[in-house]
């Protein structure tokens, strides 16, 4: 027997698997409520007003206010030639992403100005002023290719609107490199390297609005992690602070006073390495740990109010003996943490180029008051599905 669909029909039947089974959200919080947007979804800036997310290859536009989403662009085929664009358009399209699923878009980041740029396979570059339906590739001079950050790693300096990152490598004996994106040129360019003798890799590179200031976390062992801070944009560096496995961070929120960070103390971190969220004020000069979360800590949001997120990391095989599970963790406005949700730790469905860890991302940036965009990973059919997490007003 023959099936002949129509067009219409055929999109239907395309929307209908790609937004198969999605979860309703009903799952044990502890604060407020939690609700699905979309599958295979990921979002990767935020401000109070709007949210900038990722689907394959394209870039939406989430405004909190009216709930819905608007596409802005997509990135190029990375050939543009008639076999590379039909390439492309055979890997985007809705079969391809519904058989074999991606990771999609590692790092996005949007500048103060206006200006979002991916760093992906190579580096894109989208203006809100100038408005376009694909990104323009940001030409780089630096050799041997460059090593993507962790997702989340990337940050644009406050008032250059420079974005910087750096390399995250395993199994090597590089140098490792920080880049500076500037798109007023627009161009990349290597502006430190660090010996690897120093550090194995670069965590993550955070900008303090505070002190208008870039923060770099470094890992992996004792003498490895680091936080160091430039106060002039990568001319000169600074060590804060290191040497042991509480300073080995990923993710950091800052205020008037102080800063804080998760630890990073994974499954090859020794079995006392047990994670906890420091705070150092920048008015006494004390560091103290604020709360034993357990698993490292990967990535943090700030809220507007004052208040941050910060979410826990599971790691198979680790020595410590805590829980397996992905989990948020809020801080009130006093300063207070508390862990607000846990998704079980299940990695049935493994996706390439994703992993086997359990975690939760979530935006860089500025979120509303009480309200969080954050998508699971290897947590059971929950994965892969972008929640909204609205707190009580």
């Amino acid at each position: 027997m023959r099936f002949c669909h129509s067009p219409k029909t055929t999109l239907r039947i395309a929307v209908a698997i790609l937004s198969r089974a999605i979860p309703d959200g009903d799952f044990s919080v502890r604060r407020g409520r939690v609700r699905p947007l979309r599958r295979e979804m990921w979002a990767h800036w935020t401000d109070e007003n709007s949210a900038l997310c990722s689907l394959d290859h394209s870039v939406y536009r989430y405004t909190y206010e009216t709930g819905q989403f608007e596409k802005l662009f997509s990135i190029p085929p990375r050939t543009n030639t008639l076999s590379g664009r039909i390439k492309d358009r055979l890997a985007r399209s809705w079969v391809r992403r519904y058989l074999l699923p991606g990771s999609g878009i590692g790092n996005l980041t949007r500048t103060n100005d206006g200006n979002v740029v991916v760093i992906f396979d190579r580096i894109y570059w989208y203006s809100e002023r100038k408005p376009d339906r694909l990104a323009t590739v940001v030409s780089c001079d630096a050799g041997p290719e460059f090593a993507t950050p962790l997702r989340g790693g990337a940050t644009a300096h406050g008032i250059s609107n420079k974005v910087y990152f750096g390399e995250y490598l395993n199994g090597h004996q590089c140098d490792i490199r920080v880049f500076c994106i500037d798109v007023s040129i627009p161009s990349m360019r290597e502006c430190w390297r660090f010996s690897r003798q120093e550090i194995k890799h670069i965590h993550a590179i955070h900008y303090d609005r505070f002190r208008s200031r870039l923060w770099i976390c470094t890992g992996d062992l004792d003498h490895e992690s680091n936080i160091y801070y430039t106060d002039d944009e990568f001319s000169s560096i600074k060590k804060f602070g290191g040497g042991d496995q509480s300073w080995r961070a990923i993710a950091m929120v800052f205020d008037e006073h102080g800063m804080e960070w998760g630890m990073d103390a994974g499954k090859d971190a020794p079995a006392d390495a047990v994670n906890y969220i420091y705070r150092y004020d920048f008015r006494t000069g004390i560091r103290s740990s604020r709360v034993l979360v357990g698993n490292p800590v990967y990535s943090a949001c700030e809220f507007a109010d004052g208040a941050a997120v910060m979410q826990t990391t599971f790691e198979p095989g680790r020595p410590q003996n805590t829980p397996e599970t992905a989990a948020l963790w809020i801080r009130d406005k006093q300063g207070a943490w508390t862990n607000i949700l846990e998704l079980p730790y299940d990695v049935t469905k493994p996706r390439q180029g994703v992993g086997a860890y359990g975690y939760i991302c979530l935006p860089q940036g500025i979120s509303p008051v009480n309200r969080l965009l954050f998508t699971p990973v290897n947590c059971g059919t929950n994965s892969h599905v972008l929640y909204e997490w609205a707190g009580d007003r």
